[in-house]
């Protein structure tokens, strides 16, 4: 039996920016939680397409895509974040003196988070990622997505290894914020649940209190994979 994969790994390029905006949203569609971030998809995909035109190109991130050999689709992405000593110096620098960052916690490259639920989770996110990360170089696994008709194919496994090789090459741990939907994989893959944020979703959305839309308690996994390599001595 052939096992040769039926994928190919790649940079991506700006102009799969619209692509990659695409299967973001559509993977995220089922997910609750995320129907509660913005009024409508197409909003949704907007904010996307401005975060990714901010970072794709820029020296700290690192945008991979997975291409069916078969079909030549674009099918799923991933980024990763290595914040420079600068810019985790600015981050701590301002968490030890309480400047917000524009707000609501909103690094380079990251969503303008709306009001509400949104907010309310970055900013437990950025609090979580300023204690465990203060003055340490580290990476950030931003996102990680399959468009649902390529789902079950390895391609977010593929993903998961290569950031987790980056990770080992620079000797660096690797932080995310896991869904229920996305968590299972990063399990698998050596991530470990470290701390998490409970909500009641049906304290965010609207006439949802019965609990008739599927609505309730909902878990934000923050988990962190160590490298198997130790860091380089000078």
């Amino acid at each position: 039996m052939d096992n040769a994969p039926t994928f190919e790994l790649a940079s991506v390029e700006r102009k799969d920016i619209p692509r990659l905006a695409h299967i973001h949203v559509v993977a995220c569609l089922p997910d609750n939680a995320f129907g509660l971030y913005f009024a409508t998809p197409t909003e949704f995909e907007m904010k996307v397409t401005q975060m990714l035109e901010s970072q794709v190109g820029d020296p700290t991130w690192q945008h991979l895509k997975v291409v069916d050999k078969k079909t030549g689709v674009l099918a799923a992405w991933a980024s990763w974040n290595t914040p420079s000593d600068a810019q985790i110096r600015e981050r701590d620098g301002k968490a030890a003196t309480k400047i917000a960052d524009s707000g609501n916690g909103k690094g380079k490259g990251g969503f303008d988070f709306p009001l509400g639920l949104p907010t309310y989770v970055q900013e437990d996110t950025a609090r979580w990622l300023e204690k465990w990360t203060r003055g340490k170089r580290h990476m950030l696994c931003k996102a990680l997505f399959t468009e649902p008709s390529f789902q079950r194919q390895g391609m977010g496994n593929a993903l998961v290894k290569y950031g987790n090789q980056l990770a080992d090459q620079a000797s660096l741990p690797i932080f995310l914020q896991g869904s229920p939907f996305g968590y299972p994989i990063y399990a698998k893959h050596n991530f470990e649940t470290v701390q998490y944020l409970d909500v009641d979703l049906r304290e965010w959305a609207t006439s949802a209190k019965s609990n008739d839309k599927g609505y309730g308690n909902y878990r934000f996994r923050y988990m962190l994979r160590l490298p198997w390599t130790l860091p380089k001595t000078s």
